[in-house]
């Protein structure tokens, strides 16, 4: 759980109804979905809406987390690969 938004990926997979919590295309189409079916101008519910929102944007946060982990294990890599000097100052 976190505290921006309260929830967790997998109450957010369970919220919006989807399969693959990296499918982009099926959680936005899932979200816009539940997002107009509860809308309180509509006879919807605002709780209900607002936990749609809540979802969509704890999925969006677990994107930004996993593409940062990726990133920074693309970027340490390299540099102790192709480090010729590290190896030799670690063994003085």
């Amino acid at each position: 759980m976190t505290k921006a938004s309260g929830i967790t990926v997998d109450e957010s997979v369970k919220i919006l109804n989807v399969d693959d919590v990296n499918d982009k295309e099926e959680m936005m189409k899932k979200f816009e979905h539940l997002f107009d079916a509860n809308d309180p101008k509509k006879g919807g519910s605002l709780y209900l809406q607002s936990k749609v929102i809540r979802a969509r944007e704890r999925i969006e946060m677990h994107w930004a987390q996993e593409k940062l982990k990726a990133e920074q294990e693309t970027s340490e890599q390299p540099a102790s690969e192709t480090d010729p000097t590290d190896s030799a100052n670690k063994s003085q």
